[in-house]
């Protein structure tokens, strides 16, 4: 049970360190291959602001499960039983009433937001010092996902 709350609770973030993984990957990619993304450049953006409006809105979120989840086990009267890691069964002191969900700590959300801006970020430097780009998509392109384009960073060696 303890995986399947995990899975649920860090949805946000996993989605958010998967998509900069991939960004990050694309920054380090060859040219030719390179060409291949900025084809699908407004989708790569779109799933980097999707994963960036995931993360904003967690809160919100976060207040309905909690709220629905007390709600129906205190209308319910609702007992589980845990998971017992010395004799691998039911625990014999339930059951017991389910606690309530835990909020993802802020730190961490921030911490994925970071990342998928960062990466982004690296990933569009890439195709304008590739070539692929020029400052004006870049620049449009950074305001989407919230990042400033630095003008140091478009200077070309």
């Amino acid at each position: 049970m303890a995986g399947i709350e995990r899975f649920w609770m860090v949805y946000s973030v996993d989605r958010a360190e998967l998509l900069a993984d991939q960004l990050e990957r694309f920054a380090h990619s060859n040219v030719h291959q390179l060409a291949g993304q900025v084809a699908n450049l407004d989708f790569w953006l779109d799933e980097a602001a999707h994963a960036l409006r995931t993360i904003d809105e967690y809160p919100q979120r976060f207040s309905r499960l909690r709220e629905a989840q007390v709600g129906w086990v205190k209308a319910h009267g609702t007992k589980v039983s845990g998971y017992c890691p010395i004799c691998g069964g039911r625990c014999e002191l339930g059951p017991q009433t389910p606690p309530a969900p835990t909020r993802i700590p802020s730190e961490q959300m921030e911490a994925a937001r970071g990342r998928v801006r960062a990466s982004a970020y690296r990933f569009l430097l890439r195709c304008y010092r590739s070539g692929l780009l020029d400052e004006a998509i870049v620049r449009a392109s950074c305001e989407r996902i919230g990042v400033v384009a630095e003008t140091e960073d478009l200077e070309r060696a």
